[in-house]
């Protein structure tokens, strides 16, 4: 691919490109997200132009086209450490978090809410990985230690109707989140305006006010001359 991703530690992610005419086309998009170091960051295996973000307290899904995320995960009390998509389900995807628990999230069933909790160890975990069939899940925690697990055929079997319904959610986020960031531009090109004419305005009272005062001006030193004339002895014969 051409294109890549990298997450930085300012919580951000650059869309590079690999071929560009000069280094300053080699990053094609910034995306400001995150409030702290960027851990995980992964294209959906099935829509690849949506990827998934780990950091701070969340977990963020992204459009390519847009520069805010599409959809976000409640903020945990927890900080997130890891996560990755399912192999074998487009809705499914898992987080770990600095208590020691694995959440698995299915968008195709609901969004607010982890759909499974587990509680691996009370030491942090670190990383996470889903084997190719989507069914074993292995972590790693603080203290070195590896957990297998094997999770049920709901949450590694694709689902009838998963698949259309899971795109058809994607781009009605991601048309939303474009209603948004439009409004939002109009909003600031309102504003900006508003700003503009504000001081158009302020400098044309400004400039009268300093008309008038040089006009003030004017008139009390006409009013000291004709003062000085009126005031003179007449010449004597």
């Amino acid at each position: 691919p051409t294109n890549f991703l990298v997450g930085t530690e300012q919580g951000t992610v650059l869309l590079c490109k690999r071929k560009s005419k000069s280094p300053a086309d080699r990053i094609g998009a910034v995306y400001p997200g995150h409030h702290g170091p960027v851990y995980a960051l992964e294209r959906n295996p099935f829509f690849a132009k949506n990827f998934l973000t780990v950091g701070d307290w969340t977990a963020r899904i992204w459009n390519d086209d847009l520069r805010t995320p599409i959809m976000t995960t409640k903020y945990h009390a927890a900080y997130l450490t890891d996560g990755c998509w399912s192999p074998t389900r487009p809705g499914v995807f898992f987080t770990t978090k600095m208590d020691g628990t694995l959440d698995i999230w299915d968008y195709f069933f609901k969004q607010n809410d982890p759909t499974f909790t587990l509680q691996v160890t009370d030491m942090p975990l670190h990383t996470l990985r889903v084997e190719s069939m989507g069914k074993l899940v292995a972590t790693g925690a603080a203290d070195g230690s590896t957990t297998l697990f094997e999770i049920c055929a709901g949450l590694c079997v694709m689902q009838p109707n998963e698949k259309p319904s899971i795109s058809q959610m994607l781009e009605r986020e991601a048309k939303r989140e474009k209603n948004l960031e439009t409004r939002a531009k109009e909003l600031r090109l309102a504003a900006k305006k508003a700003e503009a004419q504000q001081a158009k305005e302020k400098k044309g009272d400004e400039e009268q006010r300093e008309e008038e005062r040089l006009k003030e001006v004017e008139k009390e030193f006409f009013e000291m001359i004709s003062a000085g004339d009126d005031g003179r002895a007449p010449d004597a014969l």
